[in-house]
């Protein structure tokens, strides 16, 4: 997510029907100035010990308060990334689930001077469900964004364009606004136009993107690049030291085949590949985790990745939804890697050419300025001129009309980097 670090207790729905799905506990977000981060006990620890709890399988869906907090405890010394580091409370002071679940959490300062874990979050397992369809306006009333500055759009890839530089450079724009579920095939689309319209220079737009499914990244990372990063890394996944077996297989690699099928493109299907040593990246602090992971991959393999815009927010960590008595739990994971070992970016990644934007100019448009800026590089190797300073919302000129295929940011705890509990 990308709300700056507080927790959210407040309905997400107006809605009478939905007034139960409340965001029970949620998690900040945002990026700092630096790359920096620090690992847990999935980071090369030694063996864990025994455990003092049951199995959280034995204790699952006793829905009384206690039965619950144990379920909670038992999940969190299993799965958190940070297990070991859990300072333990009364759960007796607590009265509810949600609450001693947020107890628990490593909230201790990272390196950027943030709480470590300013990520997991549980929801009503309605909600969970409601948010992956929530109406964008009632997203933006949460985040406190003018909804006159943004434009709803349910489109994962809603913008896909070639055009064409000062100098000539003919140059693909693809606007990517999230991992969801169909996003892949959406993307495999897009790259199929702009390879048989023979771009030289690319140009992901992930300044909305939030993050979503591992895999959607991991196909568009092997879009950009080709044959020669066939087999490398694209990201390890480290578990906690409980977890071993499960680190030892989630390297997920480069490939020019569909690993993970959506429904247009079969698995084994041959993918578009642009094979491109750069990629231009547009990006800001709502540029997040799965979205992170597209960039830290391919520098991992050598790809000049330029960002554009912002800095990114700052997570390298993902979860997978566990569900218990009507809760939906994200608790934290895993951390991962690139091919060259490097995944400590809490603090996010720094703009190559920072750039403020104006909510004004459509996007994909030559002049928007995020992706002139990317046309001036691409044409001559240097950031163009800072602009004067000034806020996004202070260029947003008053009454303005909405950015179409703007998403409304910031998405959900759904969003980041999401493991599928059921690949094909």
């Amino acid at each position: 997510m990308r709300i700056a670090a507080r927790n959210l207790v407040q309905p997400l729905f107006t809605a009478a029907a939905l007034a139960a799905t409340l965001l029970l506990v949620a998690c900040g977000g945002g990026g700092g100035d630096t790359v920096a981060g620090s690992g847990g006990a999935g980071a090369g620890s030694n063996a864990p010990a025994a455990s003092a709890f049951a199995p959280s399988a034995t204790l699952a869906n006793m829905c009384t308060l206690d039965g619950q907090q144990k379920f909670v405890r038992s999940f969190l010394d299993e799965t958190y990334l940070w297990y070991d580091e859990i300072v333990e409370v009364k759960a007796s002071d607590f009265s509810t689930v949600p609450a001693y679940f947020n107890a628990l959490l490593v909230r201790t300062p990272d390196s950027t001077g943030q709480p470590r874990d300013r990520f997991s979050a549980v929801l009503t397992s309605a909600g969970a469900d409601a948010l992956k369809s929530a109406p964008q306006d009632v997203l933006a009333a949460v985040a406190g964004v003018p909804s006159n500055l943004l434009a709803a759009t349910s489109k994962s890839v809603p913008v896909t364009r070639v055009v064409t530089s000062n100098a000539g450079r003919k140059v693909g724009y693809i606007l990517f606004n999230d991992f969801n579920d169909g996003a892949q095939d959406a993307l495999i689309t897009s790259f199929e136009t702009l390879r048989a319209n023979g771009v030289v220079d690319l140009v992901l737009d992930l300044r909305y993107n939030a993050g979503g499914f591992l895999y959607v990244a991991q196909t568009a990372a092997s879009l950009v690049t080709g044959p020669q990063s066939e087999g490398k890394t694209f990201e390890q996944l480290r578990f906690n030291n409980k977890r071993q077996a499960e680190t030892a297989a989630a390297n997920y690699v480069f490939s020019s085949r569909v690993q993970t099928p959506e429904t247009a493109f079969p698995r084994g299907s041959a993918l578009p590949q642009l094979n491109l040593p750069r990629l231009y990246v547009l990006s800001s602090s709502q540029t997040c985790s799965a979205s992170e992971s597209i960039i830290n991959s391919l520098r991992g393999i050598d790809v000049e990745v330029v960002l554009v815009g912002g800095t990114t927010c700052g997570k390298p960590y993902g979860f997978t939804r566990k569900d218990n008595c009507g809760l939906a739990f994200f608790a934290l994971e895993f951390q991962g890697y690139n091919a060259k070992n490097f995944g400590d970016f809490s603090g996010g990644f720094k703009a190559t050419c920072p750039v403020a934007d104006n909510f004004t100019t459509a996007l994909g448009s030559n002049d928007e300025p995020l992706l002139a800026a990317a046309l001036h590089h691409s044409d001559t190797g240097s950031c163009p001129a800072p602009a004067a300073s000034r806020s996004a919302l202070q260029q947003s000129l008053p009454g303005s009309s909405a950015r179409e295929f703007a998403p409304l940011a910031p998405q959900s705890p759904l969003r980041g980097r999401l493991l599928r509990a059921d690949p094909p």
